[in-house]
């Protein structure tokens, strides 16, 4: 229980961050990445989320992930299918994983985390 309130210490500290559309290092962004936990992946040049589920449930988190990139004006891909959600996100105008993208990551990680979904 200990290193899961620490995990959330650390990942409310990525959610808070000052957003920035400027890109990060390979070893900056693989620390975020061990932060955010399994369910996160880099694809190429893009931070990729996997949820399974049935849809109602999924189509739950896309619509909260719809407002969260509202509230931030990100513009994430997200894909619902019977057996999931995908979500993928990146600094379009920066064509690379920027602050700005793991502040979104975070928010939508503390979010799933906050309804249910565990790590």
């Amino acid at each position: 229980m200990l290193a899961l309130i620490e995990m959330s210490r650390d990942l409310d500290s990525i959610a808070t961050n000052t957003i920035s559309r400027d890109g990060i290092s390979t070893n900056e962004l693989q620390s975020e990445l061990e932060q955010l936990g399994p369910r996160w992946t880099k694809l190429g040049g893009e931070l990729r989320l996997a949820l399974e589920g049935p849809m109602a449930r999924t189509g739950t988190a896309a619509a909260a992930l719809a407002l969260l990139a509202d509230e931030l004006d990100h513009h994430p891909k997200i894909v619902l299918e019977s057996a999931g959600l995908t979500l993928t996100i990146r600094t379009h105008d920066s064509k690379t994983i920027t602050v700005l993208d793991l502040v979104y990551a975070a928010r939508a990680e503390l979010w799933l985390r906050n309804n249910g979904w565990p790590t």
